[in-house]
């Protein structure tokens, strides 16, 4: 999708895939990823989730990429959280405890900004992209993380029929291909439609989140 697309959505408030709480599919699949472990996670796409401040108030060092800058404000401004702001090309950094954002293209961010992550939490991330951008996106995520790296992924399937997206359908067989030097196993898939009736009210017969772990290897 065009920058200006998702940067529209912020300025005009249309930003129904913004989850008020913390993802419940985050608590509950998170230990089996990070365990007892703390490190950095990556968190692209993130907008204002509340979910950043949940993975630092368990000891990880977070860094969202998101394009929108009042996005990023607003997270921090929401969570009472003091914030820095500077200018580092081709971003702009906001740094709170614990919690950065890198406001910009997910596709210029590069390990010359910022260290290898240990850890990936894509919540809804791929599905915000089209066909053509997906497996570019997925490159620049294995380019960001450590060989060791694990990440949760949390994507979408529906009724295509009904709807294009975003957010978009992406199957599984689509998700595990899109990975190469990292693999993506399903571990979890529920049916959400009752959980969506904006687009139950479009016509969309059936939709499921599917959750993903992400771990070295194919």
């Amino acid at each position: 999708m065009e920058r200006e697309y998702w940067l529209n959505r912020w300025i005009e408030n249309r930003t129904g895939f913004h989850l008020a709480d913390v993802n419940p599919l985050l608590e509950r699949f998170w230990p089996g990823i990070a365990a007892s472990r703390a490190g950095r996670v990556l968190v692209p796409l993130c907008g204002k989730s509340r979910d950043l401040r949940w993975l630092a108030e368990r000891g990880h060092d977070v860094t969202g990429v998101e394009l929108s800058a009042l996005a990023a404000k607003s997270f921090y401004n929401e969570q009472g959280i003091p914030f820095t702001e500077s200018i580092e090309p081709p971003f702009t950094v906001f740094r709170g405890d614990q919690i950065t954002y890198y406001v910009g293209d997910v596709f210029d961010f590069t390990v010359g900004n910022a260290a290898r992550f240990d850890f990936l939490y894509d919540r809804a991330a791929l599905i915000a992209l089209p066909p053509k951008m997906r497996s570019a996106y997925v490159r620049q995520l294995e380019g960001l993380l450590t060989p060791a790296a694990q990440g949760l992924m949390i994507s979408l399937e529906y009724d295509t029929s009904a709807m294009e997206g975003p957010p978009f359908s992406v199957p599984e067989d689509e998700v595990t291909r899109l990975f190469t030097t990292f693999r993506a196993e399903k571990i979890h898939e529920y049916d959400c439609l009752e959980d969506e009736p904006r687009f139950k009210e479009r016509g969309v017969r059936w939709m499921k989140e599917v959750v993903y772990k992400v771990s070295p290897g194919n």
